[in-house]
């Protein structure tokens, strides 16, 4: 037990880093761009999901996953790494082609089906994001007896859910208001 408490304790810091990755791809470099924006479409200071979700949500849902994958460390599925990758990229461009057919404009997509540089990286990311949550929920379904025996685990599996519930929410708020 003494182990284990010392070998957290040595590794604390570690999740500060899919927090800090994830702040940076999703929320920091549009801040810095929306300092040099001059175009007239609303920026991610106007979103929800853009302040709440991409600033503070979803890094949280990182960590917990990060914390989980930690957890299950012997149970992540690598050999499907390609498969969770190909998912991520079907939900992306699903997810940006329902955007674009709704004429949901914004800085990202001032134009339907016209992406800005914002949009294009912003596309990447969310790639990446998809395929990391599919990732997670994979190894969090095929270890499922495990995880519910691991405290931290558990709490990760149910607290990142509840993160992207919550950014789901914003999302909806975003299209209501």
């Amino acid at each position: 037990m003494v182990a284990v408490v010392r070998r957290a304790r040595d590794h604390a810091w570690l999740p500060v880093l899919p927090a800090a990755v994830s702040w940076v791809f999703l929320f920091g470099y549009q801040w810095l761009f929306s300092l040099s924006y001059k175009g007239h479409q609303h920026t991610v200071f106007s979103y929800y999901s853009g302040i709440l979700g991409d600033g503070l949500l979803i890094p949280a849902v990182n960590v917990a996953g990060f914390v989980l994958l930690r957890q299950l460390a012997r149970g992540v599925p690598w050999k499907r790494l390609p498969l969770y990758v190909l998912l991520g990229l079907a939900t992306t461009l699903t997810a940006f082609l329902v955007q674009a057919n709704l004429d949901l404009v914004n800085w990202s997509m001032p134009l339907p089906f016209r992406w800005s540089g914002v949009g294009e990286f912003h596309f990447l990311v969310m790639w990446a994001e998809f395929a990391y949550l599919y990732l997670v929920l994979s190894t969090a379904v095929n270890n499922w007896s495990q995880l519910r025996r691991d405290i931290a685990g558990w709490w990760c599996f149910w607290s990142g859910l509840l993160g992207l519930a919550l950014f789901a929410a914003t999302l909806a708020a975003d299209y209501i208001h």
